[in-house]
């Protein structure tokens, strides 16, 4: 169908994305859709107008000077592209993927990540050029790309390699859901390459065989509608679908459903240790527990706020609300249990029997007196010695000077006995 109206235009880099850009896409299923996707030349009309999205994403663009790896790409357009990926030991966050443009090329140079906290880049060997300006109607290129990523501890290598090929292979309107656009470039895009996982004991090559159709509009900075996807003796097949729209507060199926649950919901200061455990489905990447009210909270045993499976001991008595967000590559969700645990002053009563209670009162407010004489040893909850003295039978001894919680107490090196100072 030819188009009326419209006219061939030329694409540069200013219609490419550029820091502080933010632009919403919409994704649709591909399964069962007729894409006429050969439908090619001058003067078209394309109608994708019936397209039905099932989720929504942003793509947000800064410069790389505000974010970690300015270092690395300093003056950068930086676009994250996940929040964490990996697990365990292995875990990489904060991941952002970095271009450049100027009036020749718009290209990926290669991508920022940290690791234990540590702002790292892996820069590309040969950088991948997404589009070579300017960019009409009829043209053609061909480029190469090597990407070589090590993860931390050279437990593995990554290697990207290939070439792009690009051809202008037509020119017209094309109406989405979000929009007629009158003037319009389609490029088809060729990727001929290999993903390669390197090991220690063996190269594995995974090839990767990519086709795209992209239709660009002088007026975004993203394709106004993407279509990825294989060839195989000439037929077609997508994988992936996405348009250029507007906000439809549509949710991912993908999206985590946040849940959990705790091991115990009541407990003693200091002396019980809480579990949390992640119940979210489908899985998610990333995590953040807020406990509430904050003060008195630890996390122990090397966990923090952050990781999938906490720890947690308090040392001041209430009652606690515990909320988790849990978050994927398609979205976020939060649960809160409100009064969720409980926790007081006391003693657990496996630590209280008649032949190691040789001083009272106990629980105690200050003071604490001794049935015997003898070499005193008192530690507190991390397993420090906070005291080391002689004491005397009946001797009163304060206390008071040491923090709330619980203590372990020995006497002439006996079987410890614990304390509850309050």
């Amino acid at each position: 169908m030819m188009g009326l109206g419209n006219a061939q235009i030329t694409i540069t880099q200013t219609s490419m994305p550029a820091a502080n850009d933010t632009i919403r896409y919409s994704t649709v299923p591909p399964a069962g859709l007729s894409l006429n996707i050969q439908q090619k030349g001058p003067s078209q009309s394309w109608d994708y107008s019936k397209l039905v999205a099932n989720r929504q994403d942003i793509y947000r663009y800064a410069s790389a000077n505000s974010t970690p790896y300015l270092l690395y790409f300093f003056n950068q357009i930086g676009l994250k592209t996940a929040d964490s990926l990996g697990a365990g030991p292995v875990m990489l966050k904060n991941i952002y993927s970095f271009y450049t443009k100027n009036s020749t090329v718009f290209k990926q140079e290669g991508i920022g990540y940290s690791f234990q906290g540590i702002p790292l880049a892996a820069q590309n060997k040969d950088d991948d050029e997404i589009y070579q300006f300017p960019l009409k109607y009829g043209d053609s290129d061909v480029s190469t790309y090597n990407f070589r990523f090590v993860i931390p501890g050279n437990i593995l290598t990554f290697v990207q390699s290939g070439v792009r090929t690009n051809v202008v292979d037509g020119w017209g309107s094309i109406v989405t859901p979000y929009k007629t656009y009158p003037n319009t470039l389609r490029v088809k895009t060729f990727v001929n390459g290999t993903d390669s996982l390197i090991t220690q004991f063996a190269k594995i090559p995974i090839p990767r065989r990519q086709v795209i159709y992209k239709w660009l509009s002088a007026d975004e900075k993203i394709p106004v509608l993407e279509i990825t996807g294989t060839e195989t003796n000439g037929t077609f097949t997508a994988n992936q679908i996405r348009y250029r729209d507007k906000y439809l507060g549509l949710v991912s199926p993908l999206r985590p459903r946040a849940g959990f649950t705790i091991s115990k919901t009541s407990g003693f200061v200091t002396v019980d240790t809480f579990n949390f455990t992640d119940r979210s489905q489908p899985f998610a990447t990333s995590f953040n527990w807020q406990i509430t009210p904050t003060a008195g909270v630890s996390f122990v045993g090397g966990t923090s706020a952050g990781s999938r499976n906490p720890r947690v001991v308090f040392r001041q008595a209430g009652l606690y609300n515990v909320t988790l967000i849990a978050t994927n590559n398609f979205g976020s969700d939060d649960t809160t249990a409100p009064n969720a645990i409980s926790v007081q002053y006391g003693l657990s009563t496996r630590n209280i029997t008649p032949e190691n209670m040789f001083f009272y009162p106990n629980p105690s407010c200050g003071y604490i007196t001794f049935k015997q004489a003898g070499n005193l040893e008192l530690f507190d909850a991390s397993g420090r010695c906070v005291l080391k003295r002689l004491v005397f039978t009946n001797e009163r001894v304060s206390v008071a000077w040491l923090p709330k919680g619980f203590y372990t107490l020995k006497l002439n090196g006996s079987k410890p006995a614990s304390l509850l100072f309050y």
